[in-house]
């Protein structure tokens, strides 16, 4: 064999490498994410791998998890995340994020909610839009978005946010991991005339009588039309499909605290109340 054939040979199998690597290195991550996700334990940070990742990246792992997921979990709706200045303060990012719900998160026994489900069970109070009609073209009037809402629910949402190094969670590190999706459960769902101005609707948790924290609608963005319109035409960019019937919730209205045992009571005003337990 000639020199210049096994040159060629290296260069070859070099360039291979390079093709390769970056998808095995992608299903690798995916495969962590399931598997953290099945044993209820620490979720791994894409950016101690890849320190350099960008949004857009980390994005592209979040898509790929999900698709991993949806044959035998499909998609229930849409999070928006991090969408109060606290939020983002909290996680030094300048920007909303977003993720996915899935079906198999939908607590409809308010009674079997449970730490042992989640390395790191979190409670928040937000509000949730269900769509009426598929949305296919970006919403450029706040105003207009309205006219897609089939109705409007209080949501308590659930997230497990079980890294393994906590302190060092980074915005790539909760987008590749879908924003730390879990369970979420829904309130009764109003029509949009039974509510009146949405962004005058406050929020309070209280766990056995005890006031824990109140939020209102404005937390989110400044407003819940603007919170809704930016998930909307987030999720088009990403290239997600929106329809009639999905879930759209806003994000976090007051504080996200860790959960713990006990019965709760979140009061919505308008919107009516979610009562709920956790057992260890």
């Amino acid at each position: 064999m000639t020199r210049q054939l096994v040159l060629k040979q290296v260069f070859v199998l070099f360039y291979l490498l390079l093709w390769v690597s970056p998808v095995t290195a992608q299903e690798n991550f995916i495969d962590q994410l399931n598997q953290a996700f099945n044993a209820k334990s620490g979720m791994p940070h894409i950016s101690a791998s890849r320190p350099d990742i960008d949004e857009k990246s980390a994005y592209q792992l979040q898509k790929g998890y999900v698709d991993s997921r949806i044959k035998k979990d499909p998609i229930a709706g849409y999070k928006a995340g991090l969408t109060s200045q606290a939020g983002q303060k909290k996680f030094n990012v300048e920007q909303a994020l977003s993720g996915v719900l899935f079906s198999s998160g939908h607590v409809t026994k308010l009674n079997e909610v449970s730490l042992k489900d989640a390395g790191k069970l979190m409670i928040e109070t937000e509000i949730g839009f269900i769509l009426s009609s598929n949305i296919t073209a970006p919403i450029t009037d706040p105003k207009s978005i309205s006219q897609h809402v089939e109705s409007i629910v209080s949501v308590i949402e659930l997230p497990d946010l079980a890294y393994q190094s906590p302190k060092a969670i980074k915005d790539v590190d909760l987008i590749a991991a879908n924003l730390a999706s879990h369970q979420f459960i829904l309130g009764e769902p109003k029509a949009q005339s039974d509510i009146g101005d949405i962004n005058r609707i406050n929020t309070k948790l209280s766990l056995n009588k005890e006031i824990l924290f109140e939020g209102k609608a404005t937390d989110a963005l400044g407003g819940q039309w603007q919170a809704l319109t930016w998930l909307v035409n987030h999720l088009l960019d990403l290239g997600y499909n929106l329809n009639a019937g999905d879930l759209l919730i806003t994000g976090s209205l007051g504080k996200m605290i860790p959960a713990q045992e006990g019965s709760f009571e979140a009061d919505f005003g308008e919107l009516g109340k979610i009562e709920f337990k956790i057992s260890h």
